[in-house]
């Protein structure tokens, strides 16, 4: 779980909550982690140093992890998955047709409910009482679903991004998908959608290295996306405000004497609009 700064707020008098809580049905997942400025020291120092968009964007939301290490392999017509041991695949076991697999440490999660909530666990009975861990898509085999057993709840009026961390280095002969969730009511595990893009192709996950990322956003922000964003062509049809801006960053750019314009720029915004300013 993840508390913002303002977890305490209240509204209407009553305590708010965390922006975001995340829950696991496996007891040693790795916890979700905020997300790196610098990807884990692994940034280009210059980029680290000088570009804030990219620490930024590089920054936002919490790095999800797999419960368990494991291996995809998508011949084009069926995908196979198995478990890692020193780091290479254990056994081979096929998607074909639909068919889910399972993690042995499932047992063990169920073995923890507490006997109050045994009468529920039907829930698990399509697959022999354990959860589903994987499954492949029978129409388009090299299609993924990863359940890393992972929940989350939002405040109401908040969404749950779920994308590849952003400019973390891609693991070649995968896809993620991308999905936006309403965990203010949804609550089952947050889907993780992966495509194999190589046939024959070896695929590792580790439960030490991200998954996905998992961002806040505004339920508002998804129609404020939409419909049209107007564009003037031409330089001779900028408002002047635009164009003044424009002219005095561009010749900022130019002076060597003046590094950095957009981190000492973004910094002299914030310190102005402090209230200790």
């Amino acid at each position: 779980m993840q508390d913002d700064t303002d977890a305490d707020v209240a509204r209407n008098g009553a305590a708010v909550g965390p922006l975001v809580e995340f829950f696991s049905i496996y007891p040693d997942t790795r916890p979700p982690e905020p997300a790196s400025r610098d990807l884990r020291g692994s940034l280009p120092a210059r980029a680290a140093q000088v570009c804030t968009p990219i620490t930024t964007a590089s920054g936002v939301g919490w790095y999800l992890f797999p419960p368990v290490d494991f291996a995809l392999r998508w011949d084009g017509d069926e995908t196979f998955w198995s478990l890692l041991e020193d780091n290479e695949p254990a056994r081979w076991r096929s998607l074909a047709g639909g068919r889910d697999g399972v993690l042995p440490s499932g047992a063990d999660a169920i073995a923890a409910v507490p006997e109050g909530r045994v009468k529920d666990l039907d829930i698990f009975d399509r697959l022999g009482g354990l959860p589903a861990f994987i499954d492949a898509d029978p129409r388009s085999p090299e299609r993924v679903e990863v359940i890393t057993g992972l929940l989350a709840r939002t405040r109401p009026g908040w969404l749950l991004s779920l994308r590849e961390p952003p400019n973390w280095p891609r693991t070649d002969g995968v896809h993620v998908y991308e999905g936006l969730i309403e965990c203010e009511w949804y609550r089952s595990f947050l889907p993780t959608i992966l495509r194999l893009t190589t046939q024959g192709k070896v695929v590792r996950f580790y439960r030490h290295l991200p998954l996905m990322v998992a961002q806040v956003i505004p339920t508002s922000m998804v129609e404020a996306n939409r419909g049209s964003a107007p564009m003037l062509s031409g330089m001779a049809d900028f408002p002047d405000d635009v164009w003044d801006d424009f002219v005095e960053l561009r010749r900022a750019r130019q002076d060597p004497t003046k590094p950095r314009t957009y981190v000492s720029r973004q910094r002299d915004r914030r310190r102005a609009s402090s209230p200790d300013s």
